[in-house]
């Protein structure tokens, strides 16, 4: 009897292990999970532990999205007897943007085994070497000319048109509508369109994604002081033909994007504060949604949400802030569209807008809270198993509605950007790389400081911040001025446009580049020369004729300039630099060798 029992035990203690030992799942993914060091063209490689059934790779069953960027198709392979998955996008990632890749419970094994929960992480594009010293560049009206106050709060950076450029995308409170502004392709915005939302009531809260997965940005927004979430459905043009309302919890405050079930579709979650809940809509796989249900996280007033895969399992997460009862709560997704509370911890104050990224470098999702009517913001790290820290509290301006992350220096970790509504401004923290703040600028305003998004409007590398006044309404545009670019000799020498020779050449990880810009005649010959700025652009190209970056794209005086390139998130090789003014180029080659 003893004898068989042990016998027994050790079939099934084999059998287990076989079976662990087979079970289909991701083993490793390029770029790194939480990287902020990935190219704009960055191939993306997931490995295996099993051979892919090649087939089950769909546009639904993987996807890559850019936040800003978009939906990206491209190019797939396979390599290692297919338990290498390899996607080399067609179009360019913008700066500084989070990227979410996807493979969803539908991939499957040679075998045909299911992976399980699917599988979604995130990375950031690097930008390139800015600065936190950035300077206002211009200011721009939400209003019509006959409008009185309409109170824009809240925005969005999608492109919305696929030129390449971030278009903005803003909710105004009072006309119940949002605004869009297409991107000029030269990083300002002028003539907006207009739509109505049926049944609006103060909409804010917004997120991007494309629901029914026919390849364009849609939006969705919440409305604040009633229980509905509006969708508006792109037509890749700068257009939303169609939109349609969905039923929630009360006081719509916070809206997220994530896949909960897994099923290859975006879903959304809700805070609600007035209903003190979550709100769950799940897609319908047509980018309609089922009846919400509700998850109580056994808080006060939830009105804030963020979604990042917290402990490192493949599915996305929920961080939500409660303004009422002073709480950051984590909830864990399931992967079959059910939350489960995790962790709660004291945020210090009172949660109104939070944002989720690895603040310290340690590869596990922290999250940041603006904490309203108590003057500051918070910081609470994650262990990358489902717990929360106790909160790190640091004072700020008055009455903080917002609050970003985004790489603004190009030095790989995420700096801080905090809206202050009554004090009237917006705060820059830099991070030391340990996710330790240090304010390192402040910029006023007229009205309030009510919210930013730090994006890449310019496509010159570097993450530029779009702030929003909305006493104003107004569209305040910050710039940063990537690199170091300077004027190094008189502009009365310079006779023609040139583009020197990269130094040093070979390189790592920095390069040189000087050209000259000349003074042109704008008068008959024989007259006075006359200065004249010109719009200039110099840009990297790979050897199959990508741009991989942009270092200049903006008017400038007559000169001789000095601009450095860090290709340090680059791949080892040949690359072309190209001047161009007009309908004139010039093109260079140099070399990176790591």
């Amino acid at each position: 009897m003893k004898s068989s029992a042990i016998n027994h035990l050790t079939v099934f203690v084999l059998l287990l292990s076989f079976t662990l030992q087979a079970q289909f799942t991701v083993t490793e993914v390029t770029p790194s999970r939480h990287s902020l060091s990935a190219s704009i063209n960055h191939q993306i490689i997931i490995k295996f532990t099993e051979p892919l059934n090649t087939l089950s790779i769909t546009d639904t069953s993987f996807s890559v999205y850019g936040r800003w960027s978009g939906v990206h198709n491209g190019t797939l392979s396979f390599q290692n007897n297919n338990k290498t998955l390899l996607f080399e996008s067609n179009k360019n990632f913008n700066a500084g943007e989070m990227v979410t890749v996807s493979l969803s419970k539908h991939v499957k094994s040679e075998s045909n085994e299911s992976l399980g929960a699917g599988y979604s992480y995130g990375f950031w594009v690097k930008s390139a070497g800015g600065t936190i010293d950035l300077s206002e560049s211009e200011r721009i009206s939400v209003r019509t000319r006959l409008e009185e106050w309409i109170q824009t709060y809240g925005a969005f950076a999608g492109d919305l048109n696929n030129d390449g450029f971030t278009d903005f995308t803003v909710p105004n409170e009072v006309t119940n509508d949002i605004r869009i502004f297409l991107n000029d392709g030269k990083g300002s915005y002028s003539e907006f369109k207009k739509y109505t939302i049926q049944e609006g009531a103060r909409p804010s809260t917004n997120e991007g994604a494309d629901f029914n997965m026919d390849g364009h940005i849609d939006f969705a927004v919440g409305n604040s002081t009633n229980d509905k979430v509006t969708v508006f459905y792109g037509d890749g043009t700068g257009s939303f033909p169609i939109k349609g309302n969905f039923t929630v919890g009360q006081g719509v405050r916070g809206l997220s994007v994530l896949d909960l079930n897994c099923d290859g579709f975006a879903d959304i979650a809700t805070a609600n504060r007035d209903a003190s809940s979550v709100s769950i809509l799940l897609n319908d796989n047509s980018g309609h949604f089922l009846a919400s249900t509700s998850f109580d996280t056994q808080s006060n007033g939830e009105t804030a949400a963020a979604a990042m895969d917290a402990n490192n399992d493949g599915i996305t997460d929920l961080f939500v802030g409660s303004l009422m009862s002073r709480e950051l709560i984590l909830l864990l997704g399931d992967g079959d569209g059910n939350l489960n509370l995790s962790s709660k911890v004291d945020a210090g104050g009172n949660p109104w807008m939070i944002a989720a990224g690895d603040i310290d470098g340690d590869g596990n999702a922290d999250v940041v809270s603006a904490n309203s009517s108590t003057h500051n913001f918070s910081v609470s790290r994650g262990d990358g198993i489902g717990n929360l820290t106790s909160s790190e509290v640091y004072k700020s301006g008055n009455f903080p509605l917002a609050i970003d992350l985004g790489d603004l220096d190009g030095d790989e970790d995420l700096d801080l950007v905090l809206s202050n509504y009554s004090s009237k401004n917006f705060e820059i923290y830099e991070n030391d790389g340990a996710g330790n703040f240090t304010l390192a600028k402040t910029f006023f305003t007229n009205g309030a400081g009510s919210c930013a998004v730090l994006h890449d409007r310019d496509n010159d590398g570097d993450l530029d911040i779009t702030g929003i006044d909305e006493i104003d309404d107004q569209l305040i545009l910050f710039s940063n001025n990537i690199v170091d670019i300077t004027s190094v000799e008189s502009e009365n020498t310079i006779q023609e446009f040139q583009l020197f020779q990269n130094y040093p050449n070979p390189f790592n990880p920095t390069t040189n580049i000087r050209y000259s810009v000349p003074v042109v005649t704008l008068s008959p010959a024989g007259q006075d020369k006359l200065r004249k700025v010109q719009h200039v652009t110099l840009k990297i190209y790979d050897t199959l004729g990508r741009e991989v970056a942009t270092l200049v794209n903006k008017p400038q005086s007559p000169g001789n300039y000095s601009v450095q390139w860090n290709g340090s998130g680059y791949v080892s090789g040949l690359y072309f630099y190209g001047l161009a003014h007009g309908t004139k180029q010039i093109m260079k080659k140099m070399l990176l060798i790591k």
